[in-house]
């Protein structure tokens, strides 16, 4: 035979994204699937009592069946059917995967029975990014996308309500940009959806147009407004008595006034005087605004009296970001922002009181980036100010290492701390009506306090204690931490009572790792493992069952080593756990074996490897 044979086998397949599911059952379904991701198709209840059936992408044959026999080889990683419930799974969808699929059925007499679907591969819709800025008239353009998604559809509420005509300048609520009247403020909320995910962005969002005042009376004064807003300008306490006065722009006569009567013509929407308290008003402030003004007022006699002021411009403070992260030593670096803000000034608090040096790696409270210590937590907040407006984020943050709690009011407590985390522990309710209490670490006094009084000095940046809710922190978790701890209390007659309780550290668990391998025989090997943890836990599924005798060769579902019989295939997960975490790993398999062939090697080097292929043996070699 003259022709080379080339064999390809595709031993496994990962499929990571979104899952969708579409009934097929009825003639001209309209399915969709996620680009990468999997589709379920529902083609037919239940398959024992059709004949034969195929399923074509256009003119290609994809299944081809016979009751519960499968007669072509499917993809591997990526068709599996399943005959007892008639669903055919596609998995890594791609572009190609888009088009017409026909289902063929036929009964025992031959007769053809048709059905077709359509399935439209779509990119889910991802980082949904709200963007608001301020025009020049105080109104906010607001502007809203997800990256890559295909076909996206929008919609907007503003404190949990549809927009309306009255909040809405211009754009609709299925638009993805809008312009909000000015003094529209509250939580917006922009939502993105397709055929087959969606998703959601909120901010918090203040009118543009904030308001200033400044007392102008004092010669030489600093006054301040906000781009896009109002300031109030105090020039005098009362006009009716000044015989004449101009107030001019540089060289501009922007008011001239007579006692109570105005001279000149004021811009109508822009400017605004009241001569009974002496107050000028500048409405939508542009950076035109900046600059000096002069104020001249005559007396009876003609004699002039002149007084400057400086009116700066500033972009104010909007959308303060608060943005951490960790860094590989359980630090956490944490930035702050505000979109257009001028001049922004920074202050961080902790909890409600200034950082300290202990809890600060780099950086200062006066700066937008900062880098916190090991193993602080807490409420820390960013406030952003400038000369005419402020606003803070706040957030919850947790140690980069883990978190646990424990409930230490009962005798013999049995406590669990991650070993480089925070472990919580709840020692009594209230203290304030206990006269004397101690925590011990074997012999040594860690905690020593009277109601709400702290006697002793706790670890800075280790230990912290709440008395309001009785409850002791431990940072920065250590093997050293392990063992038990005493809890001494004194009623006001000296009475002592005692409680023990055991704390435990333990690595938690951590970058799972599931390893396929292929034997001789077409069996799969698994392995399941998790870099450092203590007293690992571990349990599998598969297409979110738990495994069967009917599956498993060797092994079972609590051990980290499992080997699968031949023809197994589809979602597998391996879940390990320990007392403080938990996380897990999962990968799409397809079974080892081909529907006409056997693989004799499988990822190790052979002499000679014989495939029986069509009746035709070949052979391959390797040196």
């Amino acid at each position: 035979m003259d022709a080379v044979v080339g064999l390809l086998v595709m031993l496994l397949g990962v499929s990571h994204g979104v899952e969708t599911h579409c009934d097929g059952r009825q003639d001209g379904a309209q399915c969709f699937g996620a680009l990468g991701g999997t589709v379920f198709l529902q083609l037919m209840n239940n398959v024992s009592e059709i004949h034969r059936y195929r399923l074509l992408k256009e003119t290609t044959v994809i299944l081809d069946g016979r009751k519960n026999t499968i007669l072509n080889d499917l993809i591997a990683d990526r068709y599996f059917f399943t005959p007892n419930n008639g669903i055919f799974r596609i998995n890594q969808l791609s572009r190609f995967d888009d088009g017409e699929y026909r289902l063929e059925t036929y009964n025992s007499r031959g007769r053809l029975s048709e059905r077709s679907l359509q399935l439209t591969i779509q990119a889910p819709v991802s980082s949904v990014r709200l963007v608001p800025e301020c025009l020049s008239q105080g109104e906010m353009k607001v502007s809203c996308s997800s990256e890559g998604a295909d076909s996206p559809q929008y919609s907007w509420t503003l404190d949990g309500k549809a927009l309306t005509d009255s909040e809405l300048l211009s754009g609709n609520t299925e638009t993805n940009n809008i312009t909000l009247k000015q003094h529209v403020s509250g939580q917006l909320v922009c939502s993105v959806r397709n055929n087959i995910s969606s998703d959601l962005e909120e901010r918090n969002i203040s009118t543009c147009g904030v308001e200033t005042h400044c007392d102008g009376r004092q010669d030489g004064a600093q006054c301040f407004g906000a781009l896009g807003g109002t300031v109030f300008l105090q020039l005098m306490n009362n006009v009716s008595e000044i015989h004449r006065y101009q107030l001019l722009k540089e060289k501009t006569i922007i008011l001239d006034g007579r006692k109570n009567t105005i001279l000149n013509d004021l811009i109508a929407d822009r400017y605004f005087f009241t001569p009974n308290n002496g107050t000028f008003r500048i409405n939508q402030l542009s950076r035109f605004d900046d600059g000096e003004y002069r104020l001249e007022t005559y007396n009876s006699l003609g004699r002039p009296s002149v007084r400057i002021l400086q009116l700066s411009i500033q972009a104010p403070v909007s959308s303060v970001r608060l943005v951490p992260e960790c860094l590989s030593q359980g630090e956490m670096k944490v930035s702050c922002s505000s979109e257009g803000a001028d001049s922004p000034q920074y202050s961080w608090t902790l909890d409600g009181k200034a950082l300290t040096d202990s809890e600060l790696l780099s950086g200062n409270t006066e700066t937008n980036n900062i880098t916190l210590k090991q193993h602080v937590s807490g409420q820390l907040v960013c406030s952003v100010r400038n000369n005419i407006s402020s606003d803070l984020e706040e957030r919850n943050i947790s140690t980069c290492g883990v978190e646990t709690h424990c409930d230490g009011r009962q005798d013999r407590a049995q406590c669990y701390g991650a070993l480089g985390g925070t472990v919580f522990l709840q020692l009594m309710n209230n203290v304030s009506e206990i006269h004397r209490y101690r925590l011990l670490k074997e012999k040594t006094i860690i905690l020593d306090g009277r109601k709400n009084t702290i006697l002793n000095d706790l670890i800075a940046d280790r230990y912290f204690f709440t008395p309001n809710n009785g409850i002791f922190r431990i940072n920065q978790l250590s093997r050293f931490d392990d063992g038990e701890y005493r809890l001494e209390t004194y009623n006001s007659r000296g009475r002592l009572s005692e409680r023990i309780l055991q704390l435990t550290i333990q690595a938690p668990v951590s970058s799972v790792r599931l390893v396929p391998e292929c034997l001789s025989q077409g069996e799969m090997k698994v392995s399941c493992s998790s870099e450092g943890a203590d007293s690992p836990q571990y349990s599998w599924t598969l297409d979110g069952k738990a495994l069967t005798d009917s599956e498993l060769l060797s092994g079972n579902t609590e051990t980290n080593n499992i080997t699968l019989r031949q023809h197994v295939s589809g979602q597998l997960v391996c879940s390990v756990r320990n007392n403080i975490s938990s996380d897990l790993e999962e990968r799409n398999i397809s079974n080892c074996v081909g529907a006409d062939f056997s693989v004799l090697i499988c990822g190790v080097r052979a002499a000679v490897v014989i495939l029986a292929l069509i009746g035709i043996t070949v052979f391959f070699a390797w040196k």
